[in-house]
């Protein structure tokens, strides 16, 4: 079987990178895991590579083995972790601190903006180190194929930061739909709130001087340069206040560093339908609307049609995404459910969540993370509770792992385990090989058609291969590395 070449993806050849990539051995079988550590029960290294923000929340995770190195492009975050561990090493550039440590790290934790996500990822792959990266696992979808390969290949532990797929609820879902509990799924429906950051038609504002503590060029990395910008706001006290329109948590609205809401947010909020239904590729993606898209930025509101093909047993069935609070029509069993009514007001969608339609009845998932799911209406959740009441299930999945003294979350924990080699390679659950290259593959379609942003444009794939055919879309499939940054 092909793969994608990584030597093609350099060279930008974006029709042989896609075309090569012909379902692949990425969805693995067991293997042994390959231990970077002489004792597994030893105490790994790890280094984290983004500790701001998102990144703050792998420190205590990583501190419970040996937390040796972090690397993040404002000093500011890098000393407020130092202040309670002052051993560790800094670095403003992760190419830098792969170069000086590397050999002794054992494992990594990235959690930058999403453009370089990839980059430092297979650095660590690479090198043979266990990897876990936060959602979406790549910018574009090249680079998912491309580490998805690569972890497959070197056959480390590695996990993507959708932290729900260690919760109780979505492992219900699953269990509840290959049951059958709702016969065979014809539709899903996932809308999110998202997005909750600046995105639309935006202003770059106007060229600044970078602010002492940021190192900018590394912050770019393999995006385009441009300068770095500033606006200007007014605070209530009529002062002018300058800040980065980028810097921060609004880089997810733009094309350059972000996946706007469907990368940021599908592979939380459509986790359970990948993991319930297997869809692997689509045949087709379809913008059905976008609202006050930006040159430069992702659209305030969208909506998208997948198509899947029938999969062994399952039937074929056709998956709806919206965002920035669009949302399908509210279903009678919820709205016309007594037990769900307030004030005699008929019952509304949660802000986010994912309604399943099947040939026997529905299910409404509230949330993003897979949170009490319920079949409805809530009678028939009870017929079907009663039914199945002293029996086990046959698509029951294994409770995530104990986490000992509360440290950490199981999903954190699941990782630790693999990288210490406790557990086989593959053995978190939402590892790059098997389950999250693939997902960030597919919810990253949904980025290209928002970026070509034409209602009613298609993007047509053969699920077979695993690949684009259409030409306007292969040309989005990868993009072209800034000099002195490579995959």
């Amino acid at each position: 079987m092909s793969h994608l070449s990584r030597r093609q993806f350099l060279k930008g050849s974006l029709l042989a990178a896609t075309v090569a990539g012909a379902k692949c051995n990425t969805w693995a079988a067991e293997a042994p895991a390959v231990l970077s550590t002489k004792s597994p029960n030893s105490k790994i290294n790890i280094a984290c590579i983004g500790v701001g923000g998102r990144g703050a929340g792998h420190i205590g995770p990583a501190a419970s083995e040996n937390l040796i190195a972090i690397c993040d492009v404002q000093q500011g975050a890098m000393d407020k972790v130092k202040k309670d561990h002052p051993n560790v090493q800094m670095f403003t550039d992760f190419r830098k601190l792969f170069d000086k440590v590397g050999k002794e790290v054992d494992a990594v934790f990235v959690a930058t903006p999403d453009h370089t996500h990839a980059p430092a990822s297979m650095l660590a792959l690479r090198m043979g180190k266990a990897c876990y990266t936060e959602k979406p696992l790549t910018w574009c979808v090249g680079e998912s194929r491309a580490m998805a390969e690569m972890a497959a290949e070197k056959k480390v532990a590695t996990q993507m930061g959708n932290q729900g797929h260690a919760n109780q609820g979505n492992r219900r879902i699953v269990e509840w739909i290959r049951d059958g509990a709702i016969g065979d799924v014809t539709e899903v429906h996932t809308w999110t709130n998202r997005p909750v950051w600046p995105q639309g038609q935006l202003d770059r504002g106007v060229v600044r001087p970078v602010p002492e503590g940021l190192d900018w060029d590394s912050w770019l990395g393999p995006a385009p340069f441009k300068d770095y910008t500033e606006i200007c706001d007014k605070g209530k006290d009529g002062k002018e206040k300058w800040h980065s329109p980028i810097v921060g948590f609004k880089w997810r609205g733009w094309l350059d560093y972000g996946c706007g809401a469907i990368g940021d947010m599908g592979c939380h909020t459509w986790d359970n339908v990948f993991w319930s239904l297997q869809p692997d590729y689509p045949e087709s993606i379809e913008l059905l609307d976008i609202r006050e898209p930006g040159k430069e930025t992702f659209a305030k509101q969208t909506k998208f049609k997948w198509v899947f093909p029938a999969k062994g047993n399952r039937k074929g069935f056709t998956a709806f995404w919206y965002s920035g609070g669009m949302k399908p029509e509210t279903p009678e069993e919820l709205a016309n459910d007594p037990t769900r009514q307030k004030d005699g007001k008929k019952a509304a969608l949660a802000g986010s969540g994912n309604l399943y339609i099947g040939t026997k009845g529905k299910l409404l998932v509230s949330g993003d993370y897979g949170d009490s799911p319920r079949l409805i209406p809530e009678k028939f959740m009870t017929e079907y509770s009663e039914s199945v009441k002293g029996k086990e299930s046959p698509n029951k999945i294994e409770l995530a792992p104990t986490v000992p003294d509360g440290k950490m979350d199981a999903h954190h924990y699941e990782f630790i385990l693999g990288a210490r080699g406790d557990k086989p390679w593959n053995f978190p659950k939402s590892n790059f090989a098997e389950y999250s290259g693939p997902l960030t593959e597919v919810m990253l379609l949904g980025c290209i058609c928002e970026k070509i942003g034409q209602i009613g444009f298609k993007i047509e794939c053969d699920p077979v291969k695993r690949v684009v055919k259409t030409k306007e879309a292969l040309a989005l499939v990868n993009r072209e590395y800034r000099k002195g940054w490579s995959l």
